[in-house]
């Protein structure tokens, strides 16, 4: 039994070891390559879709006896598919736009709420509260103008975040499956 659970604990820890170099991998592979990155991803979107929106098609026509909104859905799965062609014949011009339109929709999201925290915050009386609303729109302002002014540049920028993230992430995880290889070995 007590052979039983120490294999166990080794498993899980060579588990959570793999997690952690598959998360370092990751996000040396988004620093190195974030265009590649970028393009694979938007290159992987447009399989699903294609995958997608042939299944809803052929699903379309199987209930076109049963539902009444049979109408909708094959066309839902013909746009689906128009968009997969589109993406997977040029998906480096696709994840130009994909990641564009990303921006830009984030970009005026943080605009129009930075514009929102300034009215509101001249609005209340003095405090903290007031100094505080106005600089985060401020801030929110200048972050929307930099998303939109650059899109491409703010999705390379996001990637090269994540990446980062996901190796100090990875390191953290190699450090807590080594304590915990540390514990399984000496107990005590």
């Amino acid at each position: 039994m007590e052979n039983q659970e120490s294999n166990l604990g080794t498993a899980l820890v060579k588990f959570i070891q793999f997690k952690g170099i598959i998360l370092i991998l990751t996000g040396l592979v988004l620093l190195i390559f974030p265009t590649a990155t970028l393009t694979t991803l938007i290159f992987i979107l447009g399989i699903y879709w294609l995958i997608d929106g042939i299944s809803t098609i052929i699903a379309s026509f199987q209930r076109r006896q049963t539902q009444s909104s049979w109408g909708w859905s094959l066309f839902t799965g013909i746009i689906g598919t128009l968009a997969a062609l589109v993406v997977l014949s040029k998906p480096m011009l696709s994840a130009v736009l994909t990641t564009s339109f990303l921006m830009w929709f984030l970009g005026i999201s943080a605009t129009i709420y930075g514009i929102s925290g300034l009215i509101s915050g001249f609005q209340l009386p003095k405090s903290t509260s007031r100094t505080s609303m106005i600089w985060g729109g401020v801030f929110s302002i200048i972050f929307g103008v930099i998303l939109i002014s650059s899109p491409y540049l703010s999705v390379l920028t996001i990637m090269f975040v994540i990446g980062t993230i996901a190796i100090i992430g990875g390191i953290a995880i190699l450090y807590v499956g080594s304590k915990m290889k540390d514990k399984l070995n000496n107990p005590y």
